[in-house]
């Protein structure tokens, strides 16, 4: 660690004593994948199928990475919760030792960490000394790591949890809304240099559950509608149409579906998802997709006069694409990364597992 220390002096001869402290973390990327497990859950009995236990989660999710060449759970497995009241995120010095990462992260922003990585601060509510939170998924990402980011993503979850809460108000623009929803866009713009916008290349968020804009012209939104039946492969997209392999649909897997279950789709549809660049508000609002926006499920609604039937609910994450990690030992390549606005637990099992199969073919890290 380095620290400098800068004095000042204004007009009136006060001085000012700033401190800048420097670390330098090497990221050797020398090793293959890192599961973070930021998904909090108790083994209580299993009824209704609204929410995996924390055994459940983790088998899935151990199988899931294990199909990851050299995946070791008592090494490459990071479980916020292990610090009991005290959870933490992994340090940035465990992050610099892989190529890939996964972070399967909840809803509830108590427990979880994910929030307190991405959260991001507008230049409007910086505040002198104020110590902003490094986001170092961003730094991960543009020195060519591949992260795959997945969750249980309904109201304050999912890459929204980057806001604060007074602005989780949907559908929302990132570039002019980051402070909370406004008439225009005459609002504070420093969100294009959050995470979402800048290297995600997400515009808007929404959700199919959430607390929702109150706009004269906002169309009537209602979970009776808006839950989601299934995912459908964007095939119009030109990365999602080069890897075929992709499985042409998910559906929701067979146990949550079930008569008497919480998601039995008579009762209702599949509602913790996040949205991403809904064209309904958009085009309300005569806002574009940025180029690098690349969808590569889009879902279907429970009843297609949803306003949000079609949306993207996951995307290729292309920022960063063609940068190949400059690793201390082992091999890398360039890929993009991949998000999703729901939790995999929740779907068709042969149809996730082909799904992670080609996400680490693409990376070159998958077993066999």
């Amino acid at each position: 660690m380095h620290t400098l220390f800068v004095r000042v002096q204004d007009n009136s001869g006060s001085e000012t004593l700033g401190q800048i402290e420097i670390n330098i973390v090497p990221f050797t990327m020398d090793r293959n994948l890192l599961w973070v497990d930021d998904f909090p859950s108790t083994n209580f009995v299993q009824l209704d199928y609204a929410m995996p236990t924390e055994k459940e989660h983790d088998d899935l999710w151990r199988a899931l990475c294990g199909r990851a060449s050299g995946f070791d759970p008592t090494r490459d497995e990071f479980d916020v919760a292990s610090g009991g009241s005290n959870s933490a995120p992994p340090k940035i010095g465990l992050v610099g030792r892989y190529k890939n990462i996964i972070w399967t992260y909840s809803s509830d922003l108590v427990s979880t960490c994910f929030d307190d990585i991405v959260r991001f601060t507008p230049e409007s509510q910086i505040e002198t000394g104020s110590q902003l939170v490094v986001n170092y998924l961003s730094i991960f990402l543009a020195k060519g790591g591949h992260l795959l980011t997945e969750g249980r993503s309904d109201r304050t979850g999912g890459l929204a949890a980057m806001l604060q809460p007074n602005a989780m108000v949907f559908p929302l623009n990132l570039r002019c809304e980051i402070t909370g929803t406004q008439e225009g866009c005459e609002g504070d713009t420093s969100g294009v240099g959050c995470m979402a916008y800048r290297d995600y290349c997400i515009t808007m968020f929404d959700k199919i559950s959430g607390t929702f804009r109150s706009d004269p012209d906002m169309r009537i939104r209602r979970e009776s509608i808006d839950g989601l039946d299934r995912a459908t492969r964007d095939d119009a997209d030109a990365i999602t149409a080069g890897n075929p392999g992709l499985p042409a649909t998910l559906t929701l897997w067979e146990e949550i579906t079930k008569a008497g279950r919480y998601f039995d789709p008579r009762v209702r549809g599949f509602n913790y998802v996040e949205i991403y660049d809904p064209a309904y508000w958009m085009t309300q609002k005569q806002v574009k997709s940025q180029g690098c926006f690349h969808p590569m499920y889009r879902m279907r609604a429970r009843n297609l006069s949803s306003p949000v039937n079609n949306t993207a609910i996951a995307i290729w994450v292309t920022k960063y694409s063609g940068i190949v990690p400059d690793v201390e030992s082992g091999v890398a390549v360039a890929a993009p990364s991949v998000h999703f606005g729901f939790e995999m637990w929740f779907f068709n099992r042969a149809q996730v597992n082909a799904l992670i199969d080609l996400i680490f073919e693409k990376w070159g890290i998958k077993a066999g």
